[in-house]
């Protein structure tokens, strides 16, 4: 939605959705006695946690809840479980508390917990690789967990929300999925306005919001349009060129957290010239990540050294990655054999030209802006970069049709690094888009796999990125803040390092 005009028909409609004037025969009451509107660029196709990670927005709408969750530091602490204990290496005993009840009015059980995880690692790849669960028991008040092998982070795995415990029972978990948490699905709709009602008999306090209405707008510029306009309370997907407007704006308060949100880019080393780790690291050298993060990201962000920033994690302090150097990329370049013989002004290597397909995504508004900022970078240089700008970025990445793409995403999800790690720089890891291999990788992540000590495992994560670093099989950017801007009257909105903790009972519109 480039043309002003396109952008303010679009927020018309998002008006009509408000009054109720819309286009659809959505039965819910409205207004409320006490009701938020959510504004974001961030949507979902269903709300099953066994769907891929449809299970964030489950927890982010305070539907979902999981058996462990994580603190502002990234500590493990309780939520539906009471306790937990490793009774041999393979094995874990885990509490339930008592007093829960699903949004349905059943009692949440051992046998519901047991049912929900047994769904989710037989409905989902993720779940089931991370998880490494074999049996579980339902007890009295308790599940025993039976893992196929050691599973130092099985509790942190817990906390990923594909780990939400529903009732497996219920009619449609795509839509209608019933958790146990502060507000219960009154109707979801993957391509407009979602609401989420108050749970009258939610176990941990009084809910305070009666309904919150969650309206995707997937244009960051229109979604500041519907925020200042008044017809949103918050607004989750802002440029930070407009965060930064409104931060002097006293009618507006913005909510910042420091997260291990990064902005990487996969190089494809199928790709003839990027299977040459000498081009590699010229292209990353290319990209100025100081001043991304100043000029672009307007300081809402910091320069990425690795996978996970030095505010979560140590890791980054102790690694080195491949810096801007204008000159020396080109000399990389030379070395290899390119240059402009066609006098074109595009560098050549035996008449194939430096061509490169960078693909990236708008629902997070910096990508785009960093994607045009590469482009005209390398263009410095002679590499010609065609920018693509497609939303079905999932399958771009899994089909391999890009050369470069522009990705964001949580490194920490869970307050340990091996998931992530495993998950992208494994040979043939379900997330490793580049195609990057190296076998002593592999092997530090066999060990990692198996490895309790908490010193020892950030020994191996360290040692598996700068062999990473090394070699520029990615390249990573910057680690982002996460930000909610919001009208002055929302209070207890606090974005969490993790993303996908939000809406709580403590949620309140004054």
């Amino acid at each position: 939605m480039k043309n002003k005009w396109i952008r303010i028909l679009y927020l018309v409609l998002i008006v009509l959705q408000l009054t109720g004037c819309g286009f659809t025969n959505e039965k819910v009451e409205w207004p409320h006695k006490n009701e938020l509107i959510f504004g974001t660029t961030l949507s979902t196709k269903s709300l099953d946690p066994a769907n891929g990670y449809c299970g964030w927005f489950l927890v982010r709408y305070g539907v979902g809840e999981t058996l462990f969750r994580l603190d502002d530091h990234m500590e493990v602490e309780m939520w539906l479980a009471d306790s937990y204990e490793q009774i041999t290496p393979l094995k874990w005993k885990i509490k339930i508390k008592e007093g829960i009840f699903f949004q349905n009015g059943k009692k949440l059980t051992p046998k519901s917990v047991k049912d929900a995880l047994e769904r989710v690692i037989a409905l989902n790849s993720r779940a089931k690789a991370t998880l490494k669960i074999n049996t579980i028991e339902a007890g009295e008040d308790y599940i025993i967990i039976q893992t196929l092998e050691e599973n130092p982070t099985l509790i942190n795995e817990l906390c990923d929300p594909f780990a939400a415990i529903i009732d497996v029972e219920s009619e449609d978990i795509a839509s209608s999925p019933i958790g146990t948490g502060p507000f219960r699905v009154e109707k979801f709709n993957q391509n407009g306005a979602s609401y989420f009602r108050k749970n009258e008999n939610y176990w941990d306090g009084e809910v305070n919001l009666d309904l919150i209405k969650v309206i995707p707008i997937s244009d960051s510029d229109t979604l500041a349009m519907a925020l200042q306009s008044g017809e949103i309370d918050v607004a989750q997907g802002l440029s930070y060129g407009m965060i930064h407007l409104l931060k002097k704006d006293s009618n507006y308060v913005v909510k910042s957290m420091n997260t291990s949100r990064a902005i990487v880019m996969y190089l494809n080393e199928e790709n003839q010239h990027l299977s040459n780790a000498h081009v590699r690291k010229a292209i990353n050298m290319l990209i100025d990540k100081e001043k991304y993060a100043s000029s672009i990201l307007k300081d809402e962000a910091v320069p990425a050294i690795g996978a996970f920033p030095s505010y979560v994690t140590d890791q980054a302090l102790a690694l080195e990655s491949s810096i801007y150097d204008k000159e020396q990329a080109i000399e990389l370049l030379k070395a290899e054999g390119y240059g402009d013989s066609n006098q074109d002004g595009i560098l050549d290597k035996e008449g194939e030209n430096l061509s490169f397909k960078l693909v990236t995504y708008s629902a997070r508004a910096e990508l785009s802006d960093i994607a045009q900022a590469i482009q005209n970078d390398l263009k410095q240089v002679g590499i010609e970069v065609l920018v693509e700008i497609n939303e079905n970025i999932m399958d771009v990445l899994s089909s391999g049709d890009f050369d470069l793409c522009l990705y964001s995403n949580i490194t920490s999800a869970t307050g340990d690094e091996f998931a992530y790690l495993n998950q992208t720089m494994r040979t043939d890891a379900i997330s490793n888009y580049g195609h990057y291999s190296n076998e002593q990788v592999d092997n530090l992540l066999s060990q990692l796999t198996v490895e309790f000590d908490i010193k020892k495992r950030k020994e191996l994560s360290r040692a598996i990125q700068q062999i990473v670093l090394k070699e520029d099989g990615y390249h990573f950017i910057a680690h982002m803040k996460m930000s909610f801007v919001m009208k002055n009257n929302v209070i207890n909105l606090v974005p969490h390092p993790t993303d996908y903790y939000q809406f709580t009972a403590k949620t309140d519109i004054r």
